[in-house]
């Protein structure tokens, strides 16, 4: 396994956080910058001044030595100059340009100030060059910045390890939930454990090797049971089954249990990665029936009714019902780890923020909700929906069936 297939999970789970930082990085070194530089010229400002007074009192005190050729005189001045803490290097130039006394100009230093040397009379007698020494102040200021912007960013990272921390200890509850939803397996049997309108052979277990589940379970079923009677209420599935047995038949599934009975449909097989896209399209492609069925129920005053979906793979029967449970209605949802597993992540489309944390027993598992697959994917979907509807699969009415409220 290569370095990267070895942190590609990590780094995908982890995308949002990294983004994050990234920015806060690239915000502290845009605004570093600006600082600085303004800091600099400021600086230099302030040194350019200081040295060129400085430079005129020394030019005054050097002439009669700069007339009368006194080097003697001349070095003696350059090196009390170079004594100070603002000056790098001191050099007395001739009035032809001639370097008379001190060192060689470093060629490092930012700063340099020129001024003339001449007599009370006027006369020239040379120059005087003053090189500034490079300030402490600046290095200082970017090391203490440089430890700023570290310290913030392991506050950022400390705070989120701190929040998932919370999270862990916390009930996980999906969005639309009424408080109290979790995932309680007794609480999942009364959200959808009416008995089905089709009996089909119950697993003995879900998930696994070889193969993909897809669960789907019904949004508020406990209010449809408690208003319909047992007739009614499978007739009022009549529709939705009929939808569930086409997809699983386009896509080589098994139903292995109907909707109001903890649905589970399998997908046996391999490789993981061709289940795994099966049972993702066979759910994206129930869903979008069941949301394009929803007009037409309602027209003949019959409830269109809402599901969650999820597709995993190495998941308990219970755990993965509990799961199915607690996601988002009219969403798909997938364990990223199987995304990467089941190589979904380069052919559906996704928002890694809005991923569910849910705590499943003593690990946290986080479902990714699948808005839609990729492009080349989504207009076979579509197009798989639309001949699915135009065959007239769940067209009949609901009132026809005879489904009625129980008074």
């Amino acid at each position: 396994m290569s370095l990267w297939q070895r942190w590609r999970p990590w780094l995908r789970q982890e995308r949002v956080l990294l983004v994050e930082l990234a920015t806060m990085l690239l915000m502290a070194l845009v605004i570093g910058v600006y600082f600085l530089e303004h800091f600099s010229a400021r600086l230099e400002a302030q040194q350019r001044q200081e040295l060129t007074s400085l430079a005129r009192q020394t030019a005054l005190r050097a002439a009669e030595s700069m007339v009368g050729d006194d080097l003697i005189s001349l070095n003696v001045i350059a090196r009390e100059t170079r004594a100070l803490d603002t000056v790098s290097e001191a050099r007395f130039l001739s009035v032809a340009r001639q370097p008379l006394a001190g060192g060689e100009l470093p060629s490092a230093a930012t700063v340099r100030v020129e001024v003339p040397v001449a007599l009370a009379d006027g006369e020239p007698a040379g120059a005087l060059v003053l090189a500034a020494r490079p300030s402490a102040a600046r290095e200082g200021l970017e090391s203490g910045y440089v430890l700023v912007v570290l310290g913030v960013l392991l506050l950022r990272v400390a705070g989120e390890v701190m929040w998932r921390r919370i999270q862990r200890g916390l009930p996980a509850r999906a969005d639309g939930e009424t408080p109290g939803t979790g995932l309680d397996s007794g609480d999942a049997e009364v959200m959808d454990g009416a008995p089905p309108s089709i009996v089909f052979q119950r697993p003995q277990g879900s998930g696994g090797p070889g193969g993909s589940d897809l669960r789907l379970s019904i949004v508020n079923f406990d209010h449809f049971r408690q208003r319909y009677t047992a007739d009614a209420l499978r007739a009022l599935l009549d529709d939705y089954h009929h939808l569930l047995s086409e997809v699983a038949r386009l896509y080589g599934g098994q139903v292995e249990r109907g909707l109001g009975d903890r649905a589970l449909v399998r997908f046996p097989g391999q490789p993981l990665s061709s289940t795994s896209f099966a049972a993702l399209c066979a759910g994206l492609l129930f869903l979008r029936l069941a949301r394009l069925q929803g007009p037409r129920r309602k027209s003949h005053q019959a409830p269109a009714l809402e599901f969650k979906a999820l597709v995993c793979d190495d998941f308990g029967e219970e755990e993965s019902w509990a799961l199915c449970v607690a996601g988002v209605p009219g969403r798909l949802q997938v364990p990223e780890s199987q995304l990467t597993r089941g190589e979904l992540d380069v052919k559906a489309l996704y928002q890694p923020e809005r991923a569910l944390t849910v705590m499943s027993g003593e690990r946290q598992v986080r479902l990714q909700p699948v808005e839609q697959l990729a492009y080349r994917y989504q207009a076979l979907l579509r197009s798989q929906a639309e001949a699915v509807m135009g065959d007239g699969l769940g067209s009949g009415p609901a009132g026809e069936d005879g489904v009625s409220p129980s008074r």
